[in-house]
C-alpha cells in the first residue's frame, strides 16, 4: 500500500470521530456556552441575553400582582399580673415576682402621700388666708407636695421601667391578667396596638384564647433585640396564675399587598434582591425589602411595584453572572 492510499483509509476515521464528539455534548454544556454570551453591565445590575438564547429557558416571569397572605407572628410570653375581684379593697393585684409586688406596693403608697400633702396643703392656703398659719406652714406645705410628687414619679418610672404602665394597671377590671411579650425587632412591623391576637398557655394545652395587644415597649433590648408588647385578657373561670408561659400569636390576614415566592428572592452581602424584565431578555437586578417568609411566600414592602414583571424562576443563573460566582 503506497502513501496515498494509506492518507485515504485515514481521512474517513477523522470524520467519523468528530462527529460522533459534537453528538455527545451535554445540555449542561450548551447552557453555559449560551448563557456566556449574556452581556452583564452595571457592575452586575444589568443582564441581557440575545433573542433566541438558550439560557432564557431557564427564567420564568410573572407579573407582580397583589393579593392577600396571612402572616403568622408566635412570640414567647408570661403572666405578669392578675387583677383579682376583691370582697373589701375592690381589686387584688397579684404579679410574677415579689419585686414587682414590692414595687407596685411603693407606687401606691406614693400616691396616698400625694394625696395627703395636696390635702394638706389645701387646709395650710385656708389657714394662711384667715390668718391661721404662717408663710412657714405654707412653705413648708408647698414643699410636702413637691416631695411628695416626685416620689410617685419616681415610682411610676420605676414601674414602667420594669414593663407596668402604672395608670392602666389602675383602670385594668377586675378579672383581667396582663401578659408581656418578647416580640423580635424584625417582627415588630406585623404589631399593630389594639389588635386582637390569639394566645396559648403551656397550662392548657390545647385551647386558644383572645387577648388585645394595649402597648407597645418604646426600648430594644440590646441582648435579645425584642420588644415588651402588654396584652390584657379577660379571664373566666381558668385558673390563669402570675408566671405561668404563654405564646401570642400576633399574626393577621393582610390583603392588597404584592407576595412573591421565597424562590424568588436573593440574599447577597446582607441584602435582599429581585431580578425584574425591564425590557424583552433584559433582567435588572432590584434591591427590595420583604417581610419575613410565611411557608414558601413573602410580601415586598419596598421595591417592587404592581404590574412590573419580576423573575420568579432562574433565579440563581441570574445571580451567578449579576455577582460572577
Amino acid at each position: 500500500m503506497n502513501k496515498y492510499q494509506i492518507m485515504l483509509a485515514i481521512v474517513p476515521a477523522v470524520v467519523v470521530l468528530t462527529g460522533f464528539s459534537g453528538c455527545e455534548r451535554s445540555e449542561a454544556d450548551e447552557d453555559r456556552s449560551a448563557t456566556a454570551i449574556a452581556s452583564v453591565s452595571e457592575d452586575g445590575k444589568t443582564i441581557t441575553f440575545a433573542a433566541g438564547n438558550p439560557g432564557l429557558r431557564q427564567v420564568t416571569v410573572s407579573t407582580a400582582s397583589k393579593g392577600s397572605i396571612t402572616t403568622t407572628v408566635i412570640a414567647p410570653a408570661r403572666v405578669v399580673a392578675n387583677i383579682l375581684p376583691g370582697e373589701q379593697a375592690g381589686r387584688v393585684l397579684l404579679f410574677d415576682s415579689p419585686d414587682a409586688t414590692t414595687l407596685y406596693s411603693q407606687y401606691k403608697q406614693s400616691q396616698a402621700n400625694e394625696n395627703l400633702a395636696v390635702k394638706n396643703l389645701t387646709r395650710v392656703q385656708d389657714m394662711f388666708q384667715n390668718q391661721g398659719a404662717t408663710l412657714k406652714d405654707l412653705n413648708q406645705a408647698e414643699t410636702d407636695v413637691s416631695n411628695a410628687k416626685a416620689v410617685r414619679t419616681e415610682m411610676e418610672g420605676r414601674l414602667r421601667a420594669a414593663g407596668f404602665e402604672p395608670r392602666e394597671l389602675d383602670e385594668t377590671p377586675a378579672g383581667s391578667v396582663w401578659i408581656l411579650s418578647d416580640v423580635t425587632e424584625s417582627q415588630l412591623s406585623e404589631v399593630d396596638k389594639g389588635e386582637d391576637v390569639d394566645v396559648t398557655f403551656n397550662a392548657f394545652p390545647g385551647r386558644k384564647f383572645t387577648g388585645r395587644a394595649t402597648a407597645i415597649g418604646d426600648v430594644i433590648d440590646p441582648v435579645t433585640r425584642t420588644v415588651k408588647v402588654r396584652i390584657v385578657m379577660r379571664v373566666g373561670r381558668e385558673k390563669i396564675l402570675p408566671g405561668m408561659f404563654a405564646k401570642v400569636d400576633f399574626g393577621d390576614p393582610k390583603s392588597g399587598v404584592i407576595v412573591v415566592p421565597i424562590t424568588s428572592v436573593l440574599t447577597a452581602e446582607g441584602r435582599d434582591f429581585l431580578f425584574v424584565e425591564t425590557a424583552p431578555g433584559v433582567f435588572t437586578r432590584r434591591e427590595v425589602i420583604i417581610s419575613p417568609p410565611e411557608g414558601e411566600q413573602a410580601i415586598v414592602l419596598r421595591g417592587v411595584r404592581e404590574g412590573e414583571k419580576i423573575v420568579t424562576g432562574g433565579t440563581m443563573l441570574l445571580k451567578g453572572l449579576s455577582f460572577n460566582y
